[in-house]
């Protein structure tokens, strides 16, 4: 077999439960600048492959990384780490890899990694780096630095690494401009180890192990393969929860501001992605909702070219009146939708909580103009967040009823809880948000998510007093989950769209007694 200069892996979190789907892999999606890192490599003369580990199960459940590393003999090997929920996961490989094979250089990279690249070091001494922030550069010049046998490596910007038992922090001074990111292909599948089976089986949220590649696609996926659309960088404003907020960014990346794609190099991606079998575009970058102008391009081009794709766009604010009439006339198929994110029925929570806020009349107004045109929507909400009373939540309750009753175009309405993240207004400063959590470093990440079953629908966090007479973190988390089985409940039998919570509470009830049937057969 060719040999290899570098193997990246992607190391889902393996191990989860949750009752309506039973066992089954999350974190499918490859970073979105994973495939453009390994091209960049790629065309620079630094054999280079992917591999998805979630793939590989599929494919063979006795896949063994440990003989493929030894038949592909690479001398880096690079592991994503940008979602917290991996962290168990990727370093419990990146041990065996290590013990394995000491000499191969093993490198971290993501957000999550980024924001713990010191406090990984001193805990896993496996770990021989971590790229900081944004890695093209960086991981290049590091790369041709190994290959020439060089020891010091002071000059590669944004790495965390070890000399001499020491570990030292390189200045975080590469970000990419827009003339790197035009240079990126984000489309290379074959760089990809079993491609085919990750743009049909793998490109959802999660994987169902107890059915075949077949049935998940046709249970519970969106029913087309769906292509995460890398248009840019950058968001300017800050929601409490998220920590791809402006201040995270700059400490985290050290971007300073928003950075798009040109149109054309986007246009090129889509054809691209097309030819290798996608149908769907999902578009979840939006840094500018009242400023659509690069939309507008971007959509007459798709009409120009006479493109034809569906696209799920995901609006970090309100659709503007010419965005929604642009989005018709570009994506009028049955699959195209504009995803919005009210997030609280409250308009004082959302003002709050939420980097572009706006009323609950505004939300209608915007529904109304989506209707006339004739667009699909999808809607997603959030209960469990600081400052939230019993009156907010009954505001949320009625404000799903009315959308429910006046706009069958919106498909589906999924109200979800919230997690810690790292690096969120939340994780940083709780006791302002009147919040507790015993997430404070990487290894309260790891440790929480060593355990295979119990992080998926935990939280990360409770509020004292949410709910009467409850002080607790597993208290808080029942009794949300309650609320939320009770009031909220959105499983329908078609992905693409939502239950009333009766509806969805009873089919959740007929999936789990599906699921425990199957596994008193497999006994």
């Amino acid at each position: 077999m060719e040999k290899l200069d570098c193997l990246l892996i992607h190391v889902p979190k393996l191990q989860n439960y949750y009752r309506p789907i039973g066992q089954f892999i999350w974190i499918n999606f490859l970073p979105m600048g994973l495939l453009g890192l390994a091209d960049l490599l790629h065309r620079n003369h630094i054999s280079t492959e992917v591999v998805h580990i979630g793939v590989e199960w599929i494919e063979d459940p006795r896949f063994s990384i440990l003989d493929y590393i030894q038949k592909k003999k690479p001398k880096i090997i690079g592991l994503d780490l940008h979602w917290h929920h991996q962290s168990y996961d990727a370093l419990s490989l990146a041990r065996k890899v290590k013990e394995t094979f000491p000499s191969v250089y093993l490198l971290l990279g993501g957000f999550t990694a980024s924001y713990f690249h010191e406090e990984i070091l001193r805990n896993f001494d496996e770990v021989d780096g971590v790229i900081r922030g944004e890695a093209e550069t960086p991981f290049l010049q590091l790369a041709q630095a190994l290959a020439q046998g060089e020891k010091d490596l002071f000059s590669i910007p944004n790495l965390t690494w070890r000399r001499n038992g020491r570990i030292l922090i390189n200045p975080l001074s590469y970000v990419a401009s827009e003339e790197d990111l035009n240079r990126l292909s984000f489309t290379n599948f074959p760089l990809l180890k079993n491609y085919s089976t990750y743009i049909r089986y793998v490109g959802q949220p999660f994987y169902v192990k107890g059915v075949s590649k077949e049935k998940n696609f046709r249970m519970y996926s969106l029913k087309s393969p769906i292509y995460h659309l890398p248009l840019g960088r950058g968001c300017p404003v800050q929601c409490t929860w998220c920590s791809g907020n402006i201040p995270s960014q700059k400490t985290i990346t050290g971007r300073q501001e928003v950075t798009f794609r040109g149109i054309d190099e986007v246009i090129q991606s889509i054809r691209e992605a097309l030819s290798y079998g996608y149908e769907t575009f999902h578009i979840c970058f939006d840094p500018f909702p009242g400023k659509p102008e690069y939309f507008l391009d971007l959509f007459s081009r798709i009409r120009e070219e006479k493109i034809q794709m569906e696209c799920f766009f995901e609006s970090f604010g309100l659709p503007t009146p010419s965005f929604i009439r642009s989005f018709k006339e570009t994506f009028p198929g049955a699959k195209s939708l504009i995803g919005i994110s009210p997030d609280v029925g409250s308009d004082r929570l959302r003002k709050v909580h939420k980097g572009y806020a706006y009323t609950n009349r505004d939300l209608l107004e915007c529904l109304d103009r989506l209707k006339d045109h004739e667009v699909f929507c999808d809607l997603f909400f959030t209960v469990g967040v600081p400052f939230e009373k019993e009156e907010d939540i009954e505001q949320t309750i009625q404000l799903q009823k009315k959308i429910r009753h006046h706009y069958p175009n919106v498909k589906g309405i999924r109200t979800f809880t919230l997690e810690m993240e790292p690096g969120s207004p939340w994780h940083l400063d709780p006791e302002t948000f009147g919040v507790k959590t015993p997430l404070w470093n990487f290894m309260d990440f790891y440790q929480y998510h060593s355990g295979g079953n119990n992080a998926f629908s935990s939280l990360g966090y409770w509020i004292p007093d949410y709910f009467e007479g409850v002080n607790d973190s597993r208290e808080f988390e029942k009794r949300l989950h309650r609320m939320k089985c009770r009031q909220f409940c959105f499983i329908h039998p078609d992905a693409r769209r939502s239950s009333k919570p009766f509806w969805g509470r009873r089919l959740c009830d007929l999936s789990n007694l599906f699921w425990k049937t199957k596994g008193l057969v497999g006994k």
